[in-house]
């Protein structure tokens, strides 16, 4: 008469097991959230794309870009349909009236930083001598607070569209100037030093690059703010 045996995982099979599903997780892990932060700058990145589209378009239909401070009232029908809410130009940056008025914009949040600090994400418009939050332009050193920089697709510019993202992480913050502002030479590695080719402090701009698209303030908490060249005028 024959027995039936039944099988099974021995103990020392089910910690071989477990111990292999942990390596793998310890190396992928990493991986997958890298992947999903990269996408998250991507995502950011064609969010300036979407705010320059807005902004050319704006520039062909009124040959000018309204500094930030002198906008008119500007009515948000979306709101409001009967136009009730207006939005003080005083108060609006010119990211407030692409959205408003331009199709191609959408919003000017991303889906990096953070809005904390009494920071938020804005598209601006200001001029080199316009005392706004950012100046910009002319081939000079340029300022927001006392961290000036250059943007380089800038020229000689009387008037330029920036699109800020404040507060991001050490990882967005690098991750968006390999993007933006790289490649870099081998001799800068990793993401303290990657940011560092553009960022500023102290009153000078501390950069290996000939000017750079996305420059980076440092709030001392390991945050950074990012201003992004969208248009110039």
């Amino acid at each position: 008469m024959k027995t039936s045996q039944k099988s099974a995982f021995t103990l020392i099979e089910m910690i071989g097991v477990l111990a292999i599903i942990g390596i793998l997780a310890a190396v992928v892990a990493p991986r997958v959230i890298e992947s999903i932060r990269d996408a998250k700058v991507t995502s950011a990145i064609g969010s300036v794309n979407s705010a320059k589209s807005a902004a050319l378009s704006y520039y062909q239909r009124y040959d000018r870009f309204p500094e930030d401070g002198t906008l008119p009232s500007i009515i948000d029908y979306r709101a409001d349909p009967t136009g009730a809410t207006t939005v003080s130009g005083a108060d609006a940056d010119f990211g407030d009236l692409l959205v408003l008025q331009e199709q191609l914009l959408e919003a000017e949040r991303t889906p990096i930083g953070e809005d904390i600090n009494g920071k938020d994400w804005a598209v601006g418009c200001a001029t080199l001598a316009g005392g706004g939050n950012l100046d910009a332009g002319g081939g000079t050193a340029t300022a927001y607070g006392t961290a000036p920089f250059v943007f380089k697709s800038a020229g000689r510019a009387s008037r330029i569209v920036y699109f800020m993202m404040p507060n991001l992480t050490t990882q967005e913050a690098a991750a968006l100037a390999t993007k933006v502002n790289g490649p870099f030479p081998n001799t800068v590695q990793g993401d303290l030093n990657v940011i560092g080719e553009s960022i500023a402090n102290g009153g000078a701009p501390l950069t290996n690059i000939d000017g750079a698209n996305a420059w980076f303030t440092d709030n001392g908490d390991s945050t950074y703010d990012a201003f992004l060249y969208v248009a110039h005028q």
